[in-house]
């Protein structure tokens, strides 16, 4: 989803697709890296699905991530790759925080909310194995941790998206059916950041072209309930009248975990993000199109 909106910015940029390079297989990872003599790696491949699927496979969501993440840094080092950067997420700081926003250096103050234990604990060791490398070798290895991303996503994530695309896929489908309600897991109270992943490939921009060499938190710092997302939604999607309904037996994912956005306000000033109704517009026009 990412990857779609930076190779944008980057047109000259290699970016190989999970049918092209198994980052899983270390070999062909290692031929990969050794032929293409890289100067910079920028890590956006991941095994990422929503709070119910990493419930249900908690074991795939582990594996997977913490193989290509050990894979894909192991061998960007040893072809001689200089730069790198991984792109983690929010959900890897840890449920017991007391203090909002979060600051980067609370990333090892407890463990992350049981829901997403598996990824996150596979994101965070990226973190550890990054700061290794660089601590230890001199090399510029940094990440970016994320909030909540939106954006176009392709088919074989629909169905496992992340909550506004899911929310708008069900508005979409309600109004095909002329359904008057939404259906939501939860009980709409947990606080998110939601960032369109446009944004978030900007930011992975400016911090190549400008050769930072500190990770850090990337959000807006708008930061709301889950049910006002949805309102915001239906305002965007032309759907005022649709009702929305909770499913109060499904989990609500942990409550708040909002970030602090100090470290990338110093590193990027002018930095802005895309209005939360606009960017959902924009995605609700685009796949009522292509399901047209």
């Amino acid at each position: 989803m990412v990857g779609r909106e930076l190779v944008k910015l980057m047109p000259d940029a290699s970016c190989p697709s999970s049918s092209e390079l198994d980052l899983m297989d270390s070999n062909a990872v290692k031929v990969y890296m050794d032929k293409g003599k890289f100067d910079y790696v920028i890590h956006l491949a991941a095994y990422v699905g929503s709070l119910h699927d990493n419930i249900d496979n908690r074991t795939l969501y582990f594996d997977k991530n913490i193989l290509m993440n050990t894979i894909i840094t192991k061998y960007s080092y040893e072809s001689g790759v200089q730069n790198f950067l991984g792109i983690l997420s929010t959900c890897i700081y840890p449920d017991n925080v007391t203090s909002f926003p979060i600051k980067e250096e609370s990333l090892h103050d407890g463990a992350p909310h049981a829901d997403l234990m598996s990824y996150a604990y596979a994101k965070r060791s990226h973190a550890v194995q990054l700061t290794a490398y660089k601590e230890a070798f001199g090399v510029n290895y940094n990440y970016l941790i994320p909030c909540n991303l939106y954006g176009l996503v392709s088919e074989v994530h629909k169905g496992r998206s992340h909550f506004v695309n899911d929310l708008i896929q069900k508005i979409i489908v309600a109004k095909r059916s002329n359904q008057n309600h939404i259906t939501l897991f939860g009980d709409g109270s947990p606080l998110r950041q939601f960032m369109y992943c446009g944004d978030l490939a900007r930011v992975i921009k400016t911090f190549v072209d400008e050769q930072h060499t500190t990770s850090f938190n990337v959000a807006p710092d708008v930061n709301l309930a889950v049910n006002a997302i949805a309102l915001v939604a239906l305002n965007a999607c032309d759907a005022q009248h649709m009702a929305i309904k909770y499913d109060a037996s499904k989990p609500n994912g942990q409550q708040r975990k909002d970030v602090d956005t100090a470290r990338l306000k110093s590193c990027m000033p002018t930095i802005e993000f895309r209005d939360l109704a606009a960017g959902i517009r924009n995605i609700y026009d685009i796949e009522s199109l292509n399901e047209s």
